[in-house]
Order: C-alpha cells, then structure tokens, then sequence
C-alpha cells in the first residue's frame, strides 16, 4: 500500500500486538541539519540556565557545523531534573538558545546538579502526554497568551502512568515508567525501524491514530524514531486490545486532516517560523523555514486514542490535487 496524500506517500504498517507505526515518505529536504542525538555525539548540549535553573527553561548550544533540530516531545535526563521540549526549535550553527519545556520528573530538584550537561533519553514522552501538552499550549495560544502547556496538568499526566504500569519512583520521573516497562516496550519497538526515505510516522493504538510526527529528512527521522517509537508503545501497552489490525484508511485520513489543517503561526527561539496546527478534532505544532515544512507533529483531541472522531471513520483518501497549504 503506498497512499497518496498532498506531497506524502503512507506506506505499509510495521505491526506488533495493538501497535501500528505506518511510515510516512514525502520529497527531500532543501535545508541540511541534523538531530538534537546527532548534534549531541558532536558536542552540542543542554543544560540548566546560567543565572539560575528555572523548571520551565533550559539552554540549548550548538557547536557543529549544521543547523539542529529539537523536536516536540523529546526528552533528555540529569542536571536538576528531567524535562521534555515543549516546542520544535531549529537551532542555528554557534547559537545559544533558551528553549521551552515541561518537568517530568516531580520529585527531583537538585541543586547540587546544576553545572550538570543533560543527557538524551532513551525515549521521547508518549503521545498522551504530548498530545495534553499541546493541547493546553494551543489553547493558550488562541487566546494571546504564550503557547505553553500546564505543568501542573503534565505532572498529573506523568503521576497516573505509575499506577497504570505498576511502576515505582522515588522521585516521580516519567523515565522510570519506561524503565519498569522496557522489556515490553522493547517487544513492541523491535518491529518498527526506519525506511529508506521515510520521513515520519503515523501511529495507531488498537486501529486509531494516536500521533504523526514528521520532518523534512530522513536521517534525522531515522535518528528520531527509536525514541519517538518508545513512547507509542507505552500508549500501546495502555490498550486492552492484545492485537488489533491496522486501519489504513484511519491512517491515511488522519494524516491528511492534518496536512489540511490550518495552521497560525507561533513565536521560535530559533531559525525559522513557528506553528500551530489546530483542526477539528486534532492539535499539533511545527516548524517552516524558508516555505519548507521542517516539522510537524499532531494528535487527536480526545484523550481515549481517539475513538469515536469522525475523521478516524472516513475512507482512504484519493489523491490530493490542493497545492502546499502556507500558514
């Protein structure tokens, strides 16, 4: 199955038990960077603020000769405390840039730590959380206000996973969820690895989307993805369902009411132009630099992986003969 939608092709699902990862392929990216794990191996780096750690801030610096991208979601571990981006951000060669995001790690604010490089996670944070994350940053956005998430509503979100995987943490770290479940996770994960020209994913739990993310190269989607899959498959490992077949056609109509969606733009700490996607039954944020779409992540509103949208329920959509939207 190879479904066109706009510029994007879906392809066939890699499945395992009630998780379904469909790749996504769409045309070659005109600007070079890299990843935030590929920039890391170079020597960029995240740490707490110099003039003071603030649970809602970090530092970003890129050394390398590329541009780098921060992706939504990711996560990285130590200094005070563990935090996820709120935002993604393309951070320019030599720059040093303050970035948004959450606390996932409630327990935990030690000082003694905070000279402390960060280090990046084995994961990115699941799309539930993403999805709670953006929804509130949308929200706010559409009002005036800056687009950023609740951290109190992150840290209820993060403090229900302990109960729903029978984890433990002395200091309420999302990261020890994922560890509590690695070997199940990993069980999930081995069926989904990168493709050849594969730009971005959409993600099924039980037969409903639950995200899409993309970017605009496929080394950097190849360096994204072992993370990105980790947290799917905790939703997955959520479902009730041990097995459940992939609905292409909710794939595919997902992906294409978010490329459809429209999207106002938002305030970046670096290169580019920020957005955000808001469409009837879905959220998600991005990121355009010189009318390339660099990246795009979505999710569906409703908390329960979607079920019962009505975009979920449509049939596979014919080609797409609409130009490029520009926000």
């Amino acid at each position: 199955m190879q479904t066109i939608t706009q510029d994007f092709k879906l392809g066939e699902p890699q499945v395992a038990g009630p998780l379904a990862v469909f790749p996504i392929f769409g045309s070659s990216s005109r600007l070079p960077y890299r990843s935030f794990a590929q920039a890391a191996a170079l020597n960029a780096f995240v740490k707490e603020l110099d003039d003071g750690a603030s649970v809602r801030e970090l530092i970003i610096e890129n050394p390398t000769d590329l541009p780098l991208l921060v992706y939504e979601g990711e996560e990285v571990l130590g200094a005070q405390q563990n935090r996820t981006f709120d935002t993604s951000v393309l951070i320019d060669v030599g720059a040093r840039v303050r970035l948004p995001v959450s606390c996932v790690e409630h327990g935990r604010w030690d000082g003694r730590r905070s000279t402390e490089r960060f280090t990046v996670a084995p994961q990115a944070a699941d799309p539930s959380l993403r999805r709670v994350k953006r929804s509130r940053a949308n929200q706010r956005a559409s009002v005036g206000l800056a687009a950023l998430p609740d951290q109190g509503e992150v840290w209820q979100e993060v403090g229900s996973k302990f109960g729903e995987h029978g984890a433990h943490s002395s200091s309420d770290a999302l990261h020890d969820v994922y560890e509590a479940r690695r070997v199940d996770l990993g069980r999930l994960t081995s069926a989904v690895r990168p493709l050849d020209g594969q730009t971005g994913a959409v993600a099924a739990v039980a037969g409903r989307p639950v995200a899409l993310d993309l970017v605009s190269r496929a080394d950097v989607f190849a360096s994204l993805l072992p993370r990105l899959a980790q947290g799917y498959a905790l939703d997955a490992l959520e479902s009730r369902v041990a097995e459940a077949d992939a609905d292409a056609a909710a794939a595919v109509a997902f992906l294409d009411a978010v490329i459809d969606a429209p999207r106002e733009p938002l305030p970046t700490a670096g290169l580019g132009r920020g957005l955000r996607v808001d469409g009837e039954h879905l959220v998600g944020s991005g990121l355009e630099h010189e009318d390339e779409l660099v990246a795009l992540s979505a999710f569906p509103v409703d908390g329960e992986q979607a079920t019962g949208l009505e975009i979920m329920s449509a049939p596979i959509a014919r080609p797409s003969r609409r130009a490029p939207r520009r926000s």
